[in-house]
């Protein structure tokens, strides 16, 4: 295996006494529990059941995946009232956080290859569209206006970026990446314009106009966009993003859905079957693909006009009394979580649109169940929420050090020299000082110790080494 020292082994030390206890790498936030998948409509449901299977990825990445992935699909259809009269969208912004390794690229593959298919659909359109337009003639041209740009989902897009493709390209996005710490230590979230990109988000989510004013191209205020999100990250990416004092005080994280399932490293024994060719799966991509291809309903503008889903009486009744729930909780159990509580009744709301539209693409109320289900769905990101709120960023090195604790525990030696490690250890920190930083960092957890005498390797006296505690 590449990065595995392939010299015979050394001889085992002598055992004496540890100073402590191993302590963990990363923080503790004890276990997550399990995502209620039930509560998913039929198509969603089984489709879950068999990306599981094939894949072993952890229950609320694929279920947060699916419900994140049902949203773009349906947003542009229709929006929620809630019973104060509040109309909002039912766009949703999805946060899975999962070490490197949990399968998260398998499962958005999956998830989103109806997506995929509708975006490369447009595309073409657009590619048709834009030869005809170039063979009109400059009048016409101004008369006509070019045809919209095509892209459906954007990976890792600046707050300005996502604003022009909504000026020119479709009202309905999805920014959607299975590499979301590009997205959260990216330019959008730099010093300098993570406020910036925090407010324009909390608006999108709002499904207020967004306002971009720039002195070259003047002031736009654009109406009747929406947009989904879904970002999974590894922890430290995500628990630095999630504890900006700066980005937690305007109220982004009020209104995403975060989750951080248990890891199934070390049960995913090999199977021999693909998730794409089940029965189940095709029934996904149909469900989906009857939210995608029907046309959206727009203005001559451009603009999205969502039909509004109400809530039937029972449904409303039902509404209140979550809402009242939750109120009454926040200044106890809900106190660390003060503003996704706040705003926890609402995601209800939208959790059951989607999922109405899912069941039925023309359903135009949301039922007694639909609010039962999307408050089940609630209770577990809450439950996150809460768990989650004391997690502090991780500390500079403690990355590494999970890397590099990884592999040595693969390697199964119980010494090792730094002449080793620089030569046979993870690439990333093959140089003399990051090896160096980073043992001093297991040895403070009590994972690792300096070896007191000098250890042989490759035929030469290694006087810098250490004892490995497996």
């Amino acid at each position: 295996m590449d990065g595995i020292n392939p010299s015979p082994n050394v001889s085992e030390p002598e055992d004496y006494p540890w100073a402590d206890d191993p302590q963990d790498l990363t923080p503790s936030v004890g276990e997550s529990a399990k995502f209620p998948t039930h509560a998913l409509p039929k198509a969603m449901r089984e489709c879950a059941a068999v990306i599981q299977r094939c894949t072993q990825a952890p229950d609320a990445i694929i279920g947060s995946s699916l419900l994140a992935a049902a949203s773009l699909a349906a947003q542009a259809h229709a929006d929620v009232q809630l019973p104060h009269g509040q109309v909002s969208p039912i766009s949703l912004f999805v946060v899975s956080v999962a070490e490197s390794g949990e399968r998260k690229s398998a499962v958005d593959n999956l998830v989103l290859r109806p997506h995929a298919l509708f975006e490369k659909a447009k595309h073409d359109e657009h590619a048709l569209l834009m030869a005809a337009y170039k063979a009109l003639d400059k009048a016409e041209q101004e008369a006509e206006g070019p045809p919209r740009e095509a892209v459906f989902i954007s990976g890792d897009p600046t707050f300005e970026g996502m604003t022009k493709l909504l000026i020119k390209g479709l009202p309905s996005l999805g920014v959607f990446s299975a590499e979301g710490g590009r997205f959260m230590g990216g330019y959008g979230m730099s010093d300098d314009a993570a406020l910036r990109t925090a407010a324009g988000l909390s608006m999108v989510w709002d499904g207020s106009p967004i306002d971009r004013v720039r002195s070259g191209d003047g002031a736009i205020k654009l109406y009747g966009r929406r947009v989904a999100v879904h970002l999974m990250a590894q922890p430290r990416a995500a628990f630095n993003w999630l504890s900006n004092p700066t980005l937690r005080d305007q109220g982004l994280f009020s209104r995403c859905l975060v989750g951080y399932p248990a890891s199934t490293a070390g049960t995913r024994l090999f199977r021999d079957e693909q998730a794409n060719n089940t029965p189940e799966y095709a029934a996904y991509c149909e469900a989906m693909n009857k939210l995608l291809q029907p046309e959206w309903s727009m203005n001559e503008m451009g603009e999205l006009t969502p039909r509004i889903l109400t809530l039937t009486r029972k449904a409303r009744t039902r509404w209140i009394q979550l809402h009242d729930e939750v109120e009454v909780a926040i200044p106890t159990d809900f106190a660390g979580v003060r503003g996704f509580a706040s705003k926890a009744a609402e995601n209800a709301t939208r959790i059951a649109g989607v999922l109405e539209l899912v069941r039925n693409p023309a359903m135009g109320e949301i039922s007694e169940e639909g609010l039962d289900s999307a408050a089940e769905l609630l209770q577990w990101y809450v439950g996150e929420a809460v768990r989650l709120s004391g997690v502090q960023p991780l500390k500079d090195g403690v990355d590494k050090a999970v890397t590099l604790w990884s592999w040595l525990k693969m390697r199964g030696k119980r010494q090792i020299c730094l002449a080793e490690l620089t030569q046979y250890g993870p690439a990333k920190l093959r140089t003399a000082k990051v090896m160096r930083d980073t043992m001093a960092m297991l040895v403070d957890h009590y994972r690792a110790r300096p070896m007191l005498d000098p250890m042989e390797w490759e035929g030469r006296q290694r006087r810098e080494g250490w004892e490995i505690r497996l």
